[in-house]
């Protein structure tokens, strides 16, 4: 069985390695990605050249053992064989066995994944010069980029023991990455072989379409737009109902998990929004939506149903803050000043490569420091020396960079202002004090003169009386020394 599945695996890949790149190039458009139908082992109708996208170039069925078959009746189980053109995958340059296939359709039941092999790399670029002076290693860098747009995977995609349950020959397929973060593609094939014995053929339901605005933060609510698409059938779908399944701490943040659409016609599409709000205590990096979507046949009754999952990231707020600033209100000339800065992250992520540079006028060289990185709820501070080269005003700015969670860059500025004064040198053993303790110099005033005459006065009259009282005491002494004499004799 194996060996005639693969067999068949290899003559559709040479064929559609042949082919790809002209159905790339001459496909007639198809509106939604969808390849046509096409007989068994054959090439299916021309693709749309879709270089963003995901399409069949051509596909067979056989049965479980690997033979080739032309009908397929409801309940039979059949291998799907697919050769797929996938410009998406090129272009995130993912590895096989990082691509998930799935059936998204109550036609045929499968819940596997689909098997890929057989995968090469080729390029469509519409500009033939550019591509052959890429392939020739002639272009220019300017030109492999461009060039690189076109790039794509052909691969054969393989569905063992499908079971078509009838109701139509739509096959879609969801096309997923193991990385979330990568949106997903979708693409499908009409699969003629199909026999409905109930010739009422009911459309599919599948998501087509996604948005969730430029950036997602956790805290804030944003709009998640889908555009709900009913693939090919011949009725239209009524009671069409989209909910959605959210993840923990993701809420809606006013209305119903539920959207009741209505009746949907074949081959269109309808907007539907919900507003939803991730928590602020959202700890993750991507919020994982289930959106659910289900009908009834208006014809036949048949319900219909699809999954599809959305990956949304969502980042958290950035809370990185500056705080005080700390510079002296004076600095001198010839002296070194410092300024400080302290800083905190209030945030739930780390900031990474956190950077501080001192600039501004009269401040020196400047300065520049590298503080790594800063984990949520912690703080630190930076210092810079001053050494101002002129007396005057000092204005500088001290700037942090880093990166957020998201690894946005950011920047944040602190200003601050000082002024210079020349240094005085002052002689430590004079008294600052003594000049102003110094009497002024000016000249005698009169009362000062009639002073100083009393005072001469008064002190010549002492004089004299001290120089008479010792004339009179000496004459004294002598009459009593000559008495003295007298009596001896």
């Amino acid at each position: 069985m194996l060996k005639r599945i693969f067999s068949l695996l290899a003559v559709l890949a040479l064929a559609a390695a042949m082919t790809a790149p002209v159905l790339a190039e001459d496909a007639v458009s198809g509106g939604d990605g969808s390849s046509g139908g096409g007989s068994s082992g054959g090439v299916t109708d021309p693709a749309p050249a879709n270089t963003d996208g995901v399409y069949v170039v051509g596909y067979t069925v056989t049965d479980i053992a690997g033979g080739e078959i032309t009908t397929v009746d409801v309940g039979d189980h059949v291998n799907v064989v697919l050769q797929v053109v996938d410009h998406s995958s090129a272009r995130y340059n993912v590895k096989a066995e990082e691509i998930s296939a799935r059936i998204n359709s109550s036609v045929f039941q499968y819940t596997g994944v689909g098997e890929i092999g057989q995968l090469f790399q080729s390029n469509d670029d519409p500009d033939q010069t550019r591509l052959s002076r890429v392939r020739n290693g002639e272009a220019s860098e300017e030109e492999k980029a461009a060039n690189a747009y076109y790039n794509y995977y052909s691969y054969v995609l393989l569905f063992r023991d499908v079971i078509y349950q009838g109701g139509g020959n739509t096959l879609p397929i969801n096309l997923t990455y193991l990385d979330t973060s990568k949106p997903m593609q979708q693409f499908s094939v009409q699969i003629g072989q199909c026999v409905d014995k109930d010739q009422t053929t009911s459309p599919n339901l599948l998501v087509r379409s996604s948005s969730y605005g430029d950036s997602v933060v956790a805290g804030e609510e944003f709009t998640l737009s889908l555009g709900v698409y009913a693939t090919a059938g011949n009725e239209p779908l009524s009671d069409v109902i989209v909910s959605l399944t959210l993840p923990e701490n993701v809420s809606l943040s006013n209305g119903s998990l539920s959207f009741y659409l209505g009746s949907l016609q074949p081959e269109t599409m309808q907007t539907v929004s919900f507003p939803v709000l991730p928590a602020s205590g959202f700890t993750g990096t991507v919020a994982n939506i289930t959106v659910n979507l289900a009908g009834t046949g208006a014809v036949s009754g048949k319900a219909v149903t699809g999954t599809t999952a959305i990956s949304v990231p969502v980042s958290q707020p950035d809370r990185f803050e500056v705080g005080q600033l700390e510079v002296s209100d004076t600095l001198y000339l010839g002296d070194t000043g410092t300024v400080s800065l302290s800083y905190v992250n209030k945030g739930k992520n780390p900031v990474s490569n956190l950077e501080a540079r001192l600039t501004g006028t009269n401040v020196g060289a400047g300065g520049y420091q590298y503080l790594g990185n800063l984990n949520a709820g912690t703080e630190g501070s930076v210092d810079f020396d001053l050494i101002p080269d002129a007396a005057g005003p000092v204005s500088g700015t001290i700037t942090l960079s880093y990166e957020d969670a998201a690894g946005e860059p950011r920047t944040v500025t602190k200003d601050f202002t000082s002024n210079v004064e020349e240094l005085v040198y002052e002689d430590p053993m004079v008294d600052p004090g003594m000049d102003a303790m110094q009497p002024e110099s000016a000249g005698m005033p009169v009362w000062g003169w009639v002073l100083l005459v009393v005072c001469g006065g008064a002190v010549v009259v002492v004089v004299v009386v001290v120089v008479r009282r010792k004339k009179k005491k000496a004459a004294a002494l002598a009459a009593l020394e000559a008495e003295d004499s007298d009596e001896d004799l």
